[in-house]
């Protein structure tokens, strides 16, 4: 059903015998009983929130929506509408010279008469938008038509008008004016709707500007939260070496402090025995035994004092080193930033070289035999450094820096670990190598062979033997 104006101060539907519509100046409607009791004289159109002051402004009625309203009610209504004749019954035409509705026995009636037979009158079901009402008469000379259009007083008039007072103005045929005026009319219409579809794409342009800076937020949430997973993974992970050097080191340097205990216990008690002895040729030895064994005791004596210890063992001192922690710090403090909505970042570091990468892909596969890179300093084009975590290498002719790198000479103590990967010669270990980004499916394809490219320094020390090494 085709909507019926509404009152744009009240917002009550407007109804062919309520309150006739007034036309405000922003062209919206507003009834007769808000007209005449507004407030101060002044209207507010609650539709624009234009105020209209009634004292400044003559507000005329509606005729446009008028016929809109008699339009409307005929069309969804007609049962609502009686004979005007006040007989109660329903009517079922309308006369737009008599503005009357008629029904069946009053429209019998009305085509008999001589002065109304000639009459066009109209069924409710043949009425359409444009012949509701007949034109309109002159006001001052009954009767007669309104056939001009006096531009110098921009009024309709009729004939008698036009040879009376309207005689020296500028006059035109109504029929000729209205047809201008309707011309203009749809320009105005034209240039309205252009200028509403403009303002249309334009919302639409804002409303896709949001999604995208939604998205655009979102996109750079998971960037960030990535990154920051990343570091986390990476603190994690240097934690744990610093915990697997503190302890290779305190094993260390508790075996060396064994070695010294077990040593200097074992000194200890030959001292004892030496002494114990010496106690015992003082009480029991006779003079040529003195001469006889003074000589030996003297030569084990020597001995015991070449190996005199310190008066207390110097506890070994350790520390955890933070030198750059600070500096670390306020790097994180000002590490990245979110380039302003509008811009695309120049610098492709504004992403994490792994970011494509999901946690799930950088841990699926794993090298079994990689050699590792021992140059701190890789060249350009080769990944991240790789370090070799000494829980995962075979360590029978080699041993793992704390930074992660490999040397060529036996550990001092065995990683509880590094039983590992023993079957095979040389040095290998197992350690993850982040995937590249897969074009056609999320995960790789099944064994796939992937290697990492090592730069490493190599130094001769010396040769051993001859034998094939």
């Amino acid at each position: 059903m085709d909507a019926f104006p509404k009152c744009s101060v009240c917002q009550q539907q407007f109804t062919l015998k309520g309150p006739a519509p007034y036309l405000l100046p922003c062209l919206h409607a507003v009834c007769e009983t808000c007209v005449t009791s507004a407030a101060g004289g002044v209207i507010s159109c609650s539709t624009c929130q234009r105020e209209v002051n009634l004292t400044d402004t003559s507000l005329q009625k509606d005729a446009v929506r008028q016929k809109e309203i008699f339009h409307l009610t005929i069309k969804h209504r007609h049962t609502e509408l009686l004979c005007t004749n006040d007989d109660g019954n329903q009517a079922v035409c309308w006369c737009p010279e008599c503005e009357e509705f008629l029904c069946e026995y009053c429209q019998n009636l009305h085509n008999r008469f001589k002065a109304t037979r000639r009459h066009v009158v109209e069924t409710f079901t043949d009425t359409t938008s444009g012949s509701m009402y007949a034109e309109s008469v002159c006001k001052l000379h009954n009767r007669y038509p309104l056939e001009y259009f006096d531009k110098s007083c921009n009024s309709v008039i009729c004939a008698k008008c036009r040879l009376g007072e309207h005689a020296d103005h500028d006059v035109a045929d109504l029929g000729v004016a209205a047809d201008a005026a309707r011309g203009r009319i749809e320009q105005h219409g034209k240039n309205v709707t252009a200028h509403h579809t403009s303002h249309q794409a334009y919302l639409n342009s804002i409303s896709k500007a949001v999604n995208d800076t939604k998205k655009t937020s979102s996109d750079l949430k998971e960037a960030i939260h990535h990154t920051f997973h990343s570091l986390r993974t990476q603190l994690d992970q240097r934690e744990k070496e610093l915990i697997i050097d503190l302890e290779n080191k305190t094993k260390q340097e508790l075996s060396n402090l064994h070695i010294e205990k077990v040593t200097s216990e074992g000194e200890s008690q030959r001292c004892k025995w030496t002494s114990d002895y010496i106690n015992t040729v003082i009480r029991y030895a006779s003079n040529s035994d003195f001469l006889t064994l003074e000589s030996s005791i003297q030569d084990t004596t020597k001995t015991h004092l070449t190996s005199l210890p310190t008066d207390t063992h110097r506890t070994p001192a350790a520390a955890f080193n933070t030198s750059g922690l600070d500096k670390l710090k306020s790097e994180i403090s000002e590490f990245g930033c979110i380039s302003g909505y509008g811009s695309l970042p120049s610098d492709k570091g504004t992403q994490t070289d792994d970011s494509h990468l999901t946690d799930a892909e950088r841990t699926r596969e794993h090298l079994e035999f990689l050699e590792v890179p021992t140059d701190p300093t890789p060249p350009p084009g080769f990944g991240p450094k790789l370090q070799l975590s000494a829980d995962r290498a075979n360590t029978d002719m080699c041993h793992v820096t704390t930074g992660g790198e490999l040397v060529n000479s036996p550990p001092a103590t065995q990683h509880r670990h590094s039983g590992r990967l023993r079957e095979y010669q040389g040095t290998c270990a197992s350690t993850p190598i982040p995937l590249p980004p897969s074009p056609s499916t999320v995960t790789p394809v099944p064994h796939t062979p992937r290697y990492w490219e090592t730069h490493s320094r190599v130094g001769v020390v010396g040769v051993v033997g001859r034998g094939w090494w």
